[in-house]
């Protein structure tokens, strides 16, 4: 890697300076290969500010949508309630690479958006080519993607219709590539909007909506870092600001030299490839989603994680299917067709899931694709391997129950769970 002073960094962190907001000058901008890193210069010690950014500067949706009217020159009023955070977000950004520097009043983030990854850099799901995408069939990944570039592609429709009937030229410009850059930059960088509140949380909430937070995004993950997010206010008297801001406080001391990283909290490695564009080796936080019934309206969900985490209520679920008379108690009968439904159900996901190990060619699947490939599909293997040993417990304690009963069962060696 190579250290960065050139004039993209540099018009960055004069911007947010001037601006009100700061970066510790012991810390600079490295150049890798998905785009920037943030390094101590020098030793950094524990519970340090490192960047805060003013409110003034938070890309909003209200921000976003308000500047995208009056680039297009439309009322503020327009009837357009049914766009979504991230269509507003994502046509704010993309319209800064549209007009490509030409000064415009109401575009008011070039300095930062000069500072996000190349398009060729990112590496969310949706980048991958044909050949690593369909690596991941017979996964719930697979799924995903098709389903999020479904949903992205409508929004852009929307979007590019819009802005093509004020501008023939901007719509053109406006393309495909340069929306899904955008929302990518929004699924990969954004933060919910509660971590603006008094008390900042990452909570999820019902009423969060994205925003995106310039310098303060700029650190990379790092599971379970100790940080805190702190916003200060004007009215505070231990402060000298002009207007409220947000900082992230690094709990740990950093070394001259080494990363300064920030933690995007608890998530699996299907929501890192699908949002954010990496994986994590073996990760804690792996999950599984599992639909249980018929129809759409009768289908249930269940999350399930690596040592069965979250398995009893999938368990009681299937339970509840095959009794007899629905609301009586479980007898040891209801209980051993349970464990053979859910072992059969978990065998034959596992059946279809790819292997971890394949041999795959390197000229048309790039080695960070390859390893996310590797870590996603490890722990969905580690996760149904761990249910189907959960469905076998619940065998045996059935068998043993029917046992008290003074009931002796045979099996078959197929009929076990």
């Amino acid at each position: 890697m190579t250290l960065e002073a050139d004039a993209t960094v540099v018009s960055f962190t004069d911007w947010l300076r001037k601006n009100h907001g700061d970066i510790d000058r012991r810390a600079r901008f490295v150049s890798v290969p998905s785009g920037f890193q943030v390094v101590a210069k020098e030793e950094i010690p524990a519970d340090t500010a490192v960047v805060s950014c003013p409110f003034s500067l938070v890309i909003t949706k209200d921000l976003a949508k308000q500047a995208v009217l009056n680039v297009l020159g439309l009322p503020q009023s327009s009837d357009l309630e049914s766009w979504s955070e991230r269509q507003w977000i994502a046509s704010y950004v993309g319209l800064h690479f549209v007009l490509d520097g030409e000064s415009c009043e109401h575009l008011l983030h070039y300095p930062y958006v000069n500072m996000l990854p190349a398009r060729d850099k990112l590496r969310t799901a949706l980048h991958f080519t044909s050949e690593e995408r369909e690596l991941f069939k017979g996964s719930n990944l697979y799924g995903a993607i098709l389903d999020r570039e479904n949903e992205w592609r409508k929004e852009w429709t929307n979007c590019q219709t819009l802005i093509s009937s004020i501008n023939e030229e901007w719509g053109r410009k406006f393309s495909w590539e340069v929306f899904l850059a955008s929302s990518t930059y929004i699924s990969s960088r954004a933060f919910p909007s509660t971590l603006l509140s008094p008390n900042p949380s990452l909570q999820p909430s019902s009423t969060a909506e994205p925003v995106l937070l310039p310098g303060v995004d700029s650190l990379n993950h790092a599971r379970g870092k100790p940080v805190t997010w702190s916003v200060s206010y004007p009215t505070n008297a231990t402060t000298d600001l002009s207007q409220p801001q947000i900082s992230l406080i690094l709990h740990s001391p950093t070394a001259p030299k080494n990363e300064l990283l920030n933690n995007y909290g608890a998530k699996p490695n299907s929501e890192l490839i699908l949002g954010y564009g990496f994986s994590i080796s073996e990760n804690p936080d792996d999950t599984i989603l599992l639909k249980v019934g018929g129809s759409n309206q009768n289908t249930s969900k269940w999350e399930v994680g690596r040592s069965a985490q979250g398995a009893d209520g999938l368990w009681q679920e299937i339970v509840s299917l095959v009794l007899q008379e629905p609301g009586s108690t479980p007898t040891y009968e209801d209980e051993l067709e349970a464990s053979s439904t859910l072992g059969d159900m978990i065998r034959s996901l596992i059946g279809r899931l790819p292997p971890v190990k394949r041999e795959l060619d390197p000229a048309q699947v790039r080695p960070d694709v390859v390893k996310m490939y590797q870590d996603y599909i490890e722990g969905q293997h580690d996760i149904l391997d761990s249910i189907l040993a959960f469905a076998h417990e619940k065998e045996r304690l059935a068998i043993e129950r029917a046992r008290d009963e003074g009931v002796e069962l045979v099996f078959d060696d197929n009929e076990s769970a």
